[in-house]
């Protein structure tokens, strides 16, 4: 089973910080549930969650099966013998286009989907990052998101934290998807530590 265990968790911790943990119950939709089991299998509970931000405007994405206006922090799996700053990274580039550097891990979701009798355990490690400075480049110009896995990722552009509140926030919300309240909720609480 890989659910990224200590041997992944401690130096991530030693690098970048020891996370808030917290525990989450999230109600998801029977195909939810489906297609978690079907692209994840018996072999992985985990993801990583990036959030890339300069100040106050983060790097989201769209998915070609997501409604219209929604947008989430960069996601995926962690491959086998890659560290969890290397799936940051890589999940990042795939997702965004962007070269970025990790520089703070978060928050670890310890979440409990659930489906009527249906249960599924998963943890998110949440990273802040942030571009990689391109050189003679001011860090506060925010770098073109051109996804480079298109058939994953529709489009990424650039979000303030209010924005995200005002719009998609309530584009999450009215989804009715488990995952977007679980990724909503993965939002708010990364906002809440970073002051915002």
């Amino acid at each position: 089973m890989n659910s990224a265990g200590p041997e992944m968790v401690r130096p991530a911790e030693a690098a970048f910080g020891v996370p808030r943990v917290l525990p989450v119950v999230q109600e998801i939709l029977p195909w939810e549930l489906d297609l978690i089991e079907r692209v994840c299998g018996d072999t992985r509970f985990h993801d990583v969650t990036v959030f890339t931000m300069v100040e106050d405007a983060m790097a989201l994405i769209h998915k070609p099966s997501d409604p219209a206006g929604a947008l989430w922090a960069v996601t995926g799996g962690i491959e086998p013998d890659e560290s969890m700053a290397d799936a940051v990274i890589r999940e990042a580039w795939e997702e965004t286009g962007l070269r970025t550097r990790p520089v703070r891990y978060v928050l670890r979701m310890e979440v409990l989907f659930t489906c009527g009798a249906r249960q599924r355990p998963w943890t998110s490690h949440v990273f802040l990052a942030v571009p990689a400075a391109e050189p003679g480049s001011p860090e506060s110009l925010l770098p073109h998101l051109t996804p480079v896995d298109t058939h994953e990722v529709e489009y990424a552009e650039w979000v303030t934290v209010t924005r995200f509140r005002a719009d998609v926030a309530p584009t999450l919300m009215a989804s009715g998807w488990g995952r977007f309240s679980y990724r909503l909720a993965i939002s708010e609480r990364l906002f809440q530590e970073l002051g915002f």
